[in-house]
């Protein structure tokens, strides 16, 4: 048995002993205190303390000692009894130090105010209640003492009389009626005094302390009895185990010379085992390097048909200005034919010189007929007209340059052909560039709806998320069926990244191809119709950006894409279309701006 299991047996007897004297000693300070009409003082109040604190010491106590459960519960029962007692004890003793204090004060307010109160009284000639006020001091200090002869109800009739006297209700009512009150409280108060201190005496504190004590020794004599046993079992077990040991020791023998023949035989495997590995490893490495083209080799082939798309939209878009550009400039060298037949008769009548002419008048005959006949061509060749024609076709044409020239700069500033690879990118510009670029395939399919907030440029590859953008539009184009509305918004999210939604109202995606539209090579469209890899590379474009692409739809209203970036660039932006796409992006572009191009491109 553990010396820690002595100490606590000893403690909690100790411990209870020393209970029943602070007990005692408490009730004799209540007694002292109420029959010397003082207060309990702060003497008492660190016994009052330990007191109060000895059933938490005396728990943890006996559960040092331990011992069987059924044991243990006996003791458990007692020590419950005397916690109540306890507890019980501690309350009436805190009552009657709380009602004490409360009869000290109001007999110090009697004693210290009464007089006062009975001289002021003769001053303004109220006889009979100074004397009625000065027997109830009397009578108050008589009954506090331990024997007085004085009853409560001759107190009490002294205290109704002079609450009734209109003399002094009517002169100094505040005064006595605050020492009627102390008398009052004096009367209850030491009568609960009384109440208490009998009701402590009732405490068992001393029945319920001694009965805990004999279970916790009856604990403690049972726990040596068990030790004792366990000595004679160890004894008998430690026989056995000897015996035990000497059978293992023999098998192990046996076994530890097995264990060598298999040693033995696992080496040889293994030898052979380390060249089959390297040979599958060698083998898995060629597999996942020709898994690696194969990915890059797609990759490729969605991109060039990302390219071939954006470049026919473009020839289409491109084809129309240049149409109306050839017919305008015909237009205008007609014109141009009368304004030189004009000018031409101009210079003809204008050549015409007095010395040609054998006289003046024929001169003046002749320039007057060359100048009607300007004027016939001017109304007959409705020259002014045509003219003014002319200028309204060249103003058309120059608005078809400028479109020609938006184009030209849209696809410029979209590869970003003459830019750094990662550099501050405006993405409600790129956006705009993005709608312009993809105009052929939305304009006849959806409404365009822009919401641009204030967000600040952003670090990254300005042709990578160009990409993105485009991939999207044209995914939500391509959702619509007949003619539906594009939603774009762009806003700050948080305080160092920035949010784009693009949204549609086409027919959705359901739940079961919502959470693998990231997968490469999952589609939903018709066999030899798409690869399955734009959102693939959109989603590794951002992630390679430190983003994020959320994706929230519903079958049949459409979906919403929301890309998010951070401000600042990610160390790792090498997207996966640095290595191609972009760079034919790129080619294409500046192809397209050559003049000669631009007019085959419909």
């Amino acid at each position: 048995m553990a010396v820690e299991q002595h100490l606590a047996h000893r403690q909690a007897i100790t411990e209870l002993e020393r209970v029943r004297a602070d007990f005692g000693t408490l009730m004799a300070t209540l007694e002292s205190a109420h029959a010397s009409n003082q207060s309990i003082g702060e003497a008492a109040l660190p016994l009052m303390a330990r007191f109060e604190r000895s059933p938490d010491e005396l728990r943890a106590q006996l559960t040092e000692i331990g011992g069987r459960p059924a044991e243990f519960e006996r003791v458990n029962s007692r020590f419950d009894n005397y916690a109540a007692a306890v507890n019980d004890a501690s309350a009436l003793i805190h009552s009657v130090s709380s009602e004490q204090d409360a009869l000290v004060r109001n007999l110090d307010t009697v004693s210290r105010n009464g007089p006062g109160v009975v001289e002021k009284m003769h001053e303004i000639r109220l006889e009979e209640a100074a004397r009625a006020t000065f027997e109830l001091i009397a009578t108050t200090l008589d009954y506090a003492t331990p024997n007085a002869e004085v009853e409560n109800i001759k107190l009490r009739g002294l205290i109704e009389t002079l609450r009734a006297d209109r003399g002094i209700n009517a002169n100094m009512p505040g005064e006595v009626q605050a020492l009627l009150g102390a008398a009052e409280a004096i009367l209850s108060t030491k009568a609960r005094i009384a109440r208490a201190l009998m009701r402590l005496t009732e405490v068992p504190l001393v029945s319920s302390s001694a009965n805990l004590g004999a279970a916790a020794e009856n604990l403690y004599r049972a726990r040596l009895d068990s030790v004792s046993q366990a000595r004679t079992l160890l004894a008998i077990y430690a026989i056995l185990l000897l015996g035990a040991a000497a059978v293992i020791a023999l098998r192990l023998s046996q076994s530890y010379q097995i264990l060598n023949r298999v040693n033995a035989e696992l080496e040889e495997l293994n030898g052979s085992l380390e060249k089959r590995v390297a040979e599958r490893t060698a083998e898995l490495e060629r597999t996942l390097l020709d898994l690696k083209e194969s990915e890059v080799q797609l990759v490729h082939a969605e991109k060039m048909s990302s390219l071939g798309q954006l470049i026919a939209g473009i020839s289409h878009e491109i084809n129309t200005p240049l149409l109306y550009l050839a017919n305008n400039a015909e237009l205008i060298r007609e014109r141009l034919d009368l304004v030189d037949n004009f000018t031409r008769r101009c210079s003809a009548a204008f050549s015409l010189r007095p010395d040609e002419f054998p006289d003046r008048k024929a001169y003046q005959l002749a320039l007057a007929q060359a100048l009607k006949q300007l004027q016939i061509s001017v109304v007959e060749d409705e020259l002014l007209a045509s003219i003014e024609e002319a200028n309204e076709l060249l103003a058309d044409s120059c608005s078809g340059l400028d479109d020609l020239t938006e184009m030209a700069r849209g696809l410029k500033d979209f590869s970003r052909l003459d830019r750094s690879p990662v550099e501050s990118f405006d993405v409600n510009a790129g956006l705009e560039r993005s709608l312009l670029i993809a105009r052929s395939a939305l304009k006849h399919k959806a409404n365009i709806s822009k919401f641009f907030g204030e967000i600040p440029k952003i670090r990254g590859a300005p042709s990578q998320i160009n990409q993105v953008f485009l991939n999207l539009l044209t995914n939500a184009a391509q959702a619509i069926e007949s003619h539906g509305e594009i939603v774009l918004r762009s806003a700050l999210h948080g305080e160092n990244h920035i949010a784009v939604t693009i949204s549609d109202t086409g027919c959705g995606i359901s739940p079961e191809n919502l959470a693998k539209v990231r997968d490469p090579f999952f589609t939903t469209k018709a066999v030899g119709t798409g690869t399955g890899l734009g959102l693939s590379i959109v989603d590794q474009i951002i992630q390679a950006h430190g983003g994020e692409l959320r994706i929230e739809s519903e079958l049949g209203k459409g979906s919403a894409f929301t890309i998010i970036l951070p401000i600042a660039a990610s160390s790792s932006v090498a997207g996966p279309s640095s290595d191609g796409a972009g760079l034919e992006a790129d080619e294409s572009a500046a192809a397209l701006q050559h003049p000669a191009n631009l007019a085959a491109a419909g």
